[in-house]
């Protein structure tokens, strides 16, 4: 396992984990709609962009998102290292008369795909945060892009993969306590709660790629000021990010030229105040002191490792720690100078602590039924999802700028 790839994974499975089996033009353009939406609107990077530009995707598994560039006006060169997946992507390009815009499609990963050709685009998506160190794709990216060139990026985010981190969790006790196959306990703890949300993917589908994906620990998970950090030192600029990596409520005089390192420093002191937000998944913006967010911040930290910790054993020395910091946190928000859309946020913040507060002291007790009644009817559990996936969007800087 420890040289295990996550395109391994899938592999071994003989799954695409991404595959939406579009058959018309109409699936393809709803899809492409809400791509344009992400783009344009999030990552600040509108479809023209795109237009003749050369592009390459790193693991783009059966290739719609490929689709979408190509769409777009793309030349695409895509590297995937799952042997499964290149008939489906063929097929695809050939389905929707875009053959012509698929430049090359390469058995490689990340760090094995070799080219002498620079490209304006560079998009790795959903996988990039299995690769590490960071430095090893950032350094690949730095290699193989144009200066001036973008780098599209989803990871999950270590304070926003919570939620998964906790659903695992609660699925590791929930085997332990019944004694029940994967499956079959998944459905019994989340039915309800993944029934309320629109999705594409199947429960099967999300049971391996979240509940029992080996890749989906705090140990893969990145922290988002680590990876601006990293990318900096490599000769990157943050462009864009979803959530916002810059401080949106940031004034000054529009001539004014701040140096990268003071770019880095203001993203990073925001980032330090959202991670609460990430948590939460929704405007909790810490606007406190210095000290009081940087307590607030490492009680989150060791609220999440402990969380993880609990997937290996449910019921070792971490529960009771998970508990009294559930605890502590949703007391500690009650008294926090916070910045949210409305007061309401801050209930809901505060009801979802609760509500795992209360589920893990379930688990505490052993008691299975009270546990699969919590999961399955609290309001707070069954709403609430946080903010795991981020994407940002790197530009790599011209060499003395």
């Amino acid at each position: 396992m420890a040289d295990e790839k996550l395109f391994n994974y899938y592999e071994r499975q003989d799954v695409l984990p991404t595959f939406g089996n579009f058959k018309s033009a109409a699936e393809l353009d709803a899809y492409a709609s809400q791509r344009r939406e992400l783009f344009s609107d999030k990552l600040v990077l509108p479809p023209r962009l795109f237009r003749d530009a050369e592009v390459l995707e790193f693991g783009p598994d059966s290739g719609e998102n490929a689709l979408v560039f190509a769409g777009w006006g793309a030349n695409m060169t895509l590297a995937e290292p799952n042997r499964h997946a290149h008939p489906k992507i063929e097929a695809y390009f050939a389905h929707f008369g875009l053959t012509e815009r698929l430049r090359e499609l390469a058995l490689a990963d990340v760090e094995g795909f070799r080219s002498e050709r620079r490209y304006d685009i560079i998009d790795a998506e959903g996988f990039i945060y299995t690769v590490q160190p960071t430095e090893n794709w950032l350094g690949v990216f730095d290699r193989l892009l144009h200066p001036d060139g973008f780098a599209v990026v989803s990871y999950y985010e270590r304070y926003g993969g919570f939620f998964e981190l906790a659903l695992k969790a609660i699925h590791a006790a929930g085997k332990a306590l019944s004694g029940r196959p994967a499956l079959a306990t998944a459905k019994t703890l989340f039915d309800a709660k993944w029934n309320s949300i629109p999705h594409t993917r199947s429960f099967e589908s999300w049971l391996m790629d979240v509940l029992e994906n080996p890749f989906v620990r705090h140990r893969y998970f990145l922290d988002a000021a680590a990876l601006c950090t990293a990318a900096h030192e490599q000769g990157f600029d943050i462009h864009s990010a979803w959530p916002a990596y810059r401080d949106s409520l940031d004034v000054y005089w529009h001539k004014k030229v701040l140096s990268a390192d003071e770019k880095l420093r203001r993203a990073a002191r925001h980032l330090d105040r959202s991670r609460l937000s990430f948590l939460g998944g929704r405007k909790l913006y810490l606007v406190g002191k210095a000290d009081a967010v940087a307590a607030i911040s490492a009680s989150i930290e060791t609220l999440v490792l402990d969380v993880d910790a609990m997937i290996d054993a449910p019921f070792g020395e971490s529960l009771p720690r998970v508990i009294a910091s559930l605890a502590s946190l949703r007391e500690t928000i009650r008294t926090t100078d916070i910045l949210a859309d409305d007061a309401s946020d801050i209930e809901t913040i505060v009801a979802m602590l609760d509500s795992f507060h209360r589920i893990f002291g379930a688990i505490g007790r052993r008691d299975a039924p009270a546990v699969t009644a919590l999961t399955q009817t609290d309001p707070a559990f069954i709403s609430t999802w946080g903010q795991p996936a981020h994407f940002l969007v790197i530009r790599k800087r011209f060499k003395g700028s």
